[in-house]
């Protein structure tokens, strides 16, 4: 019992001993024992980190929680405790100082994304094809009619805008501090709960570096390495170039000034990943360089007491530079940010970043159709670029005090030479950074390509060995006249399906030489059903309504449902539905995304397949009376492999496209927008066989009902088989042997 006892106290005391050591650490330190902590977790898990999920999802919200009220209620504050005469002061100097910081700041941003490695990609299809981008709206963005709606969508800059004019509002009301005094009071509160929140980012790093590490795959770290790379580099090119050069070019300051101004208030927020803890530094350290070059007076004092804290509150170059994680996620994603979306990137960037990250990168990812789960990667990777972003904001406040001192104290310098000198340093010294960053990741990274070896090793999800594929066409087997199809089917065993041998991704010979696609699963599955052995018959197209009522084949997939058909053969009822697209070379997918710009349109030579007049309505409604020349191609493989260099693009389902551009990743696929055509595909049967055509379509209500349909789908259309993920490793499987 007293051994009990004792030990029971020993854990105590070393519980309370552990507990205190925790709360003496710092707050840095415990984020990154958090990762630490985290890392092994997933490491030791695996997969079944993915249990931490939610912890990591309630974190991001806690987060985002307080962002949009408080935010509205600092701007409030920021402007409406201003008089008249010194708003215009500031907004005319801080005003220019600010446009000037953010020119500089988007110039990185739009060079250091040329960082990133090119690679050969190409993709299976995805739904987000056919979704209709929204288009970028000045209007809908800036300005609302509705501020409510506005904070339930997460439209920052018109909460900003809106936020702006109500402080501004408020300057000349006699009795504005009765609204000011318990706003500020708000404001506190809400700090507070902040601070609550942020002392819980240990766990939230923890849960999230946990599942990120028990998931991700080996070269998706690898990639994740580039962006930490861009990051810390543009970071301290923004640091030690752009922004100390922007004010020797323009002040009496020399760069070791502007860089040691405040050295230990930099090192300090690069350690804290804060740059508001030390506000009170910059405003001493920058007062002490006035005074030191006998320039403080009134109006420097007050460019540093006012300029510093204000601007915290703008979007700063610190801030902005994590908009870098907008190119990142597109390149991720196959798809990298084109140039012509970089002006929209900042126009909705910048206003969005007057609140956090947390809030802005969302909507932004939301904005450029990127994948949303992307976003769960950056959570993780603040734990190190929010050192650098902090080491930014640090630097871009004392370039603001420093420049609105010299602004309002007369003592700018605006020397041509000196301002082309430092022009040209920036210019040079970031182009420099650049080049160098693209050659080192570039000697980083495996940009061989592999997709068309993971399309050509696809197999079926679930093997019939009794299948029959017939490489020669069969003879004729019509159903004996006294009998039924349907019956004749079930006394012979077998049931004769069509296919043809390279209709990616429905049916096609994979590199053990098996016919696999969607179809030929779907076919096999029905032929289960009916308890029949499938044999698979080799068809051309133009024949198939033959070969159904001559008994060569019983049915065929992949009939689309068009006029063409109606009067030839008869349609089960649709069990897919797919969309009519273009294929077209890479550097031309931008030529094809509009129906609008189709239509007037001119000199294009636009592929189709052999038989037109089934995609006759596709081809009215993408060009309507453009002056286009459609080329007959008797397969688009042609179109494919070059051997049609006149054509433009081929219009075909994007499905197959997709397949298609796996083999040949120099196209890429285009679903032009608003409202595509959308395609619906059937089994096709002899006229006359309703009993088989009636087992048909039970079998597909079945096959809906059942997810069946959706299962194939996942798998062949949008590439879930190629996929072939090893099961994660982790200590607790493979070391210690735990069942998975």
């Amino acid at each position: 019992m007293r051994r009990s006892e004792k030990s029971r106290k020993g854990s105590r005391g070393l519980m309370r001993t552990l507990i205190r050591r925790w709360r003496q650490l710092g707050l840095s330190a415990r984020i990154l024992l958090g990762l630490a902590l985290g890392i092994l977790l997933g490491i030791l898990l695996g997969e079944r980190a993915t249990a931490l999920q939610p912890v990591g999802d309630i974190y991001i919200r806690l987060m985002q929680m307080t962002v949009l009220p408080y935010l509205i209620t600092s701007l409030v504050i920021a402007f409406g405790q201003l008089e008249v005469g010194e708003a215009k002061r500031l907004a005319l100097r801080g005003g220019s100082i600010l446009l000037v910081t953010w020119l500089l700041t988007a110039l990185v941003l739009v060079l250091f994304p040329l960082a990133f490695p090119e690679f050969v990609t190409a993709s299976f299809y995805s739904e987000a094809l056919i979704e209709q981008r929204e288009p970028f709206s000045f209007t809908d963005i800036y300005f609302t009619d509705n501020p409510f709606a506005s904070l339930s969508s997460n439209v920052v800059p018109a909460i900003v805008v809106f936020s702006c004019l109500v402080g501004i509002g408020l300057m000349t009301l006699p009795d504005k501090d009765k609204l000011l005094a318990p706003m500020r009071i708000w404001n506190a509160a809400i700090v507070r709960v902040t601070h609550f929140v942020i002392g819980l980012t240990p766990i939230g790093v923890a849960a999230l570096s946990a599942v990120l590490a028990g998931t991700i795959t080996l070269e998706s770290w690898l990639q994740l390495e580039f962006y930490f790379v861009v990051f810390a580099v543009a970071a301290l090119v923004l640091a030690f170039l752009v922004l100390p050069l922007l004010v020797t070019a323009v002040t009496p300051f020399s760069y070791r000034e502007v860089i040691g101004v405040a050295r230990e208030a930099l090192l300090t927020a690069f350690i804290a990943n804060s740059a508001f803890i030390v506000l009170p530094i910059l405003i001493d350290r920058c007062k002490h360089l006035f005074e030191r070059h006998g320039l403080l007076d009134e109006n420097t004092d007050s460019a540093a007491e006012v300029m510093i804290p204000v601007m915290f509150n703008f979007p700063n170059a610190g801030k902005l530079l994590t908009l870098l994680f907008i190119p990142f996620a597109a390149w991720l994603s196959g798809s990298p940010l084109p140039f012509s979306d970089f002006p929209t990137l900042l126009a909705a960037g910048i206003p969005s970043y007057f609140a956090k990250a947390q809030m802005a990168l969302p909507f932004l990812i939301d904005l450029f159709s990127l994948p949303q789960d992307l976003f769960q990667l950056y959570i993780p990777t603040t734990i190190l670029t929010g050192k650098f972003d902090s080491l930014v904001t640090a630097v871009n406040l004392i370039v603001f005090a420093l420049l609105a001192a010299a602004a309002m104290g007369g003592f700018l310098v605006l020397d041509r030479r000196r301002i082309l000198r430092a022009a040209a340093c920036i210019v040079g010294g970031t182009a420099l950074a650049v080049a160098m960053t693209a050659l080192t990741l570039r000697a980083m990274v495996d940009t061989s390509y592999h997709m068309d070896e993971a399309l050509q090793n696809m197999h079926l999800s679930r093997l019939h060995p009794e299948t029959v594929v017939h490489r020669v066409r069969p003879p004729a087997d019509p159903a004996p006249a006294a009998s039924t199809r349907l019956d004749y089917l079930r006394e012979r065993g077998s049931i004769r399906i069509g296919y043809t041998p390279d209709n990616l991704p429905m049916s096609f010979f994979n590199r053990r030489d098996e016919l696999v696609g969607f179809d030929v699963e779907l076919a096999e599955d029905f032929a289960e059903a009916m308890d029949l052995t499938a044999e698979f018959v080799p068809i051309t197209w133009p024949e198939v309504p033959h070969m159904l009522e001559q008994g060569v084949i019983d049915i065929m997939p992949g009939i689309w449902y068009r006029p063409y058909w109606f009067s030839r053969l008869q349609l089960s009822a649709p069990y897919f539905t797919g969309t009519m697209g273009l294929a077209t070379r890479d550097h031309r997918r931008h030529d094809f995304h509009s129906v609008r710009d189709l239509r007037n349109s001119s000199g294009l030579v636009i592929g189709i397949p052999l038989d037109s007049s089934q995609i006759r309505s596709s081809m009215e409604y993408y060009f309507g009376g453009a002056d286009v020349e459609f080329q007959v191609l008797e397969f688009w493989g042609t179109y494919f492999e070059g051997q049609a260099p006149e054509v433009d693009a081929f219009l075909m389902p994007v499905e197959h496209a997709s397949a298609w551009s796996l083999l040949h990743p120099e196209f890429t696929v285009v679903v032009p927008q608003p409202d595509p055509v959308r395609l619906p595909s059937a089994f096709g049967l002899a006229i006359g066989d309703s009993g088989l055509r009636h087992m048909v379509n039970e079998w597909i209500v079945f096959a809906e009902h059942s997810g069946l349909i959706q299962q194939h789908y996942k798998y062949w259309i949008l590439g879930g088989g190629a996929e072939q993920r090893p099961r994660r490793w982790s200590v607790l499987d493979d070391v210690l042997g735990w069942e998975p």
